[in-house]
């Protein structure tokens, strides 16, 4: 038998296989001191190497790796992947695509995140024999990232939406890097729009340039600039006040690199401060010196006076009448009247004095550098002649005048205190003497200073008291001599001074407050005794209360005369209310919505002083007044001047066509009494009928005695009551 024997040359496959397993022995010596997780596979799915790393990183069993079949580690791998339809389509296209290299990333269910990077596994001779894989866990990398990935971003959010503005600059000044808040600030648009228009912050945007270099100096000595102030330019030139920040950053050689700091806008804060500073030595409503910075200035005048032997005036200027303005047309309106007045006392003053507004409607000129005192009345009579100029205020023209003290460093005061004191006291003197003049300080006004405060004090307790008494004024009507009504006067007796007449409390009464309950005493005493007169069948005839404008001008105004009506008995078409013309036209419109509710209460309204200080009385078509009632300053000279009969006429001829009732006041003799019966005046009311009297002498005589009797003249009116007597000069 034969026997026939093939033989092979495997010299070159078993020198192949041997390079592969020493290939693969030695990857396998390298896989185990890695970090990376390496798994081989060769082209039939058979597992040649997959190291302890890649067991750890997947916790695969050993068992299943000692199996060797790629296809079902890759199965319970795929189990852990998060997205694994992503995971194995990548994988089959590996293995679809035996030439290609991957490197891509993914994330276990775990929260792990693993780099993947796959190539294929060739042999010396380059012949494809498998696939590698290696897997590095790169979560805490990723996690790294993270974090740095959210500063960044923190970091852009913070300084795109941040309130301050925030910068950086090269060492000259040139921005680099600025946010939108800082644009803004500045009147940019955007922060590309300020970088492409300035090219240096300090000369561009800063005031005053020097001060962006002293900071920058400040910066590079390794000390922090915080909280510096300083004003900067808007892009259209207007200014504002921030607050800086700055450091300066230094490269690794110590270098400055760069600027970079923060700014605030703190011009509300700025203008705050400013205005707080201003209104300790200002006056919020006309921007004078206050009374602080007057007595500041007024000793520095005289301390230089002493050195100089020269004088220091004061003018101590007061509206006159101010007080039923402001109650009349309201605060605003009052306001600016002051606003006025002290643009006009500006005008008329030298740039050395000072004009400060002290209180209210008072102001305090100090006159410097004054020769003789003759050069004070020059300046008051200056003062004047500007202040009796007519005010348009609101739509409104009235007459103002003022009153001016007048006292002189040193002959009136050696300080400063002493000499406002002296100026306040001869301005109540100017106004005690008919107002609209100027006085001097004499050592009586002292005195009267301190009477006046006497007098306000002594006028809080005169209710609780009982030291006021009401005085009857008879009205007459012309025609038939009939007794048509009485107007209430107050009177004040006190009992150490007397008989204090009504033209030096009510003032007092009225600056004070003490005018209310004064008032609301006059309303009810007149009404009890208005209705006395009628429960003894003597007397059925209105009496008139006279209102101030305070009084008027209260919320409860309504409400009070309702309750003395409702407390007294008197029926209201007994009570006639005197008001004013000026407090009639303060504000029409509430004016005419308080007098109709007056006038369906039922009762009567007179318009007091009418005639006085306007040109047109067209608004009497809007109040339902019953009466006029014709100032006594055209009354008194009706004969004498052609102009008071004139304008006397023509109010009786207008009221006649308005229908309305006309009275005249202060009638004292027989040439005013013909010429308002010769021109159809209604009524009169003055001393040619009867000076006031008390409401016993109305029963005793006015009803006793023909109305003939009443005629000034009579023996009725002559001495009737020694206790009132003093009264004859009583408004």
């Amino acid at each position: 038998d034969a026997m026939l024997v093939g033989a092979y040359d495997i010299t070159e496959r078993k020198q192949a296989e041997e390079a592969l397993t020493f290939k693969t022995a030695l990857l396998e010596a390298e896989s185990e001191t890695t970090i990376d997780g390496i798994l081989i596979v060769d082209d039939s799915d058979h597992i040649l190497l997959a190291n302890k790393r890649f067991g750890l990183h997947f916790d695969v069993p050993d068992e299943l790796l000692s199996a060797g079949d790629d296809r079902s580690v890759l199965n319970y791998f795929t189990d852990q992947v998060e997205d694994a339809e992503i995971f194995l389509e990548r994988v089959k296209y590996l293995y679809g695509h035996p030439d290609e290299k991957s490197r891509d990333e993914f994330r276990l269910k775990n929260g792990k995140t693993f780099d993947r990077y796959s190539a294929p596994l060739v042999d010396s001779k380059g012949r494809r024999r498998g696939r590698i894989w290696y897997f590095r866990d790169v979560t805490e990398q990723k996690q790294a990232e993270g974090a740095v990935w959210q500063a960044e971003e923190k970091y852009r959010a913070i300084f795109e939406d941040a309130v301050l503005g925030i910068f950086q600059t090269t060492p000259d000044g040139r921005p680099v890097s600025i946010n939108c808040a800082l644009a803004k600030l500045h009147g940019y648009e955007s922060p590309a729009e300020l970088m492409a228009e300035v090219h240096s912050l300090a000369e561009q945007l800063y005031v005053d340039p020097s001060q962006m270099i002293k900071l920058a100096k400040a910066a590079a000595t390794d000390t922090d600039v915080r909280g510096a102030e300083v004003e900067v330019f808007r892009k259209d030139r207007s200014k504002r006040w921030v607050r800086v920040n700055l450091r300066a950053v230094r490269d690794v050689y110590g270098a400055i690199g760069h600027y970079e700091g923060t700014v605030e806008d703190v011009s509300e804060r700025k203008a705050a401060e400013e205005r707080v500073q201003f209104l300790a030595y200002y006056d919020a409503l006309t921007d004078l010196p206050n009374r602080a910075l007057l007595q500041d200035r007024l000793d520095n005048a005289l301390a230089n006076a002493r050195r100089r032997n020269e004088k220091v005036a004061l003018l101590f200027v007061d509206l006159d009448r101010f007080k039923i303005v402001n109650d009349s047309y309201g605060r605003s309106f009052g306001d600016d009247v002051l606003k006025i007045a002290a643009q006009r006392l500006k005008g008329c003053m030298r740039e050395q004095d000072t004009l400060a507004r002290v209180s209210g409607d008072e102001f305090l000129i100090v006159l410097t550098g004054v020769k003789d005192i003759a050069n004070a009345a020059i300046a008051a009579d200056r003062v004047m002649n500007v202040m009796r100029g007519e005010f348009t205020v609101q739509g409104h023209s009235l007459g103002m005048s003022c009153s001016i003290g007048i006292s002189v460093f040193p002959e009136h005061g050696a300080n400063g205190e002493t000499l406002i004191k002296n100026a306040d006291a001869a301005m109540y003197s100017a106004k005690d003497a008919g107002r609209n003049n100027a006085r001097f300080f004499t050592n009586e006004m002292t005195a009267e200073a301190a009477e006046r405060l006497t007098l306000e004090n002594e006028l809080r307790l005169a209710l609780d008291r009982r030291e006021f008494f009401l005085v009857y004024q008879p009205q007459m009507e012309i025609a038939t001599g009939a007794i048509t009504g009485f107007e209430a006067l107050i009177r004040w007796r006190h009992p150490e001074l007397g008989l204090i007449p009504p033209d030096r409390f009510i003032p007092i009464a009225e600056n004070s407050g003490l005018i209310l309950p004064v008032g609301e005493w006059v309303l009810r005493t007149a009404c009890a005794q208005a209705r006395k007169w009628l429960d003894e069948g003597l007397l059925a005839v209105p009496v008139a209360v006279n209102v101030s404008a305070i009084q008027f001008r209260q919320e409860d105004f309504l409400a009070l005369v309702r309750k003395v009506l409702e407390e007294t008995g008197l029926s209201p078409q007994y009570l006639e209310l005197e008001l004013t013309e000026s407090l009639l036209l303060s504000n029409q419109n509430v004016m005419c919505a308080v007098l109709e509710k007056l006038k369906d209460m039922g009762v009567k309204l007179a318009i007091d002083d009418f005639g006085t200080g306007y040109s047109s009385f067209s608004y009497l078509k809007q109040f339902r007044v019953n009466k006029l009632k014709i100032d006594r300053s055209f009354i008194r000279d009706i004969g004498a001047d052609p102009d008071d009969g004139a304008i006397t006429a023509a109010i009786i001829s207008m009221a006649k066509s308005l229908n309305l009732k006309v009275i005249a006041e202060g009638v004292e003799n027989e040439a005013q009494m013909s010429f308002l019966r010769e021109h159809r005046c209604d009524e009169i009311q003055g001393y040619y009928f009867s000076k006031p009297i008390t409401a016993t002498e109305i029963v005793d005589k006015v009803l006793n005695a023909p109305a003939q009797a009443w005629l000034r003249g009579s023996p009725v009116l002559l001495h009737h009551d020694p206790r009132v007597a003093n009264e004859a000069q009583c408004p």
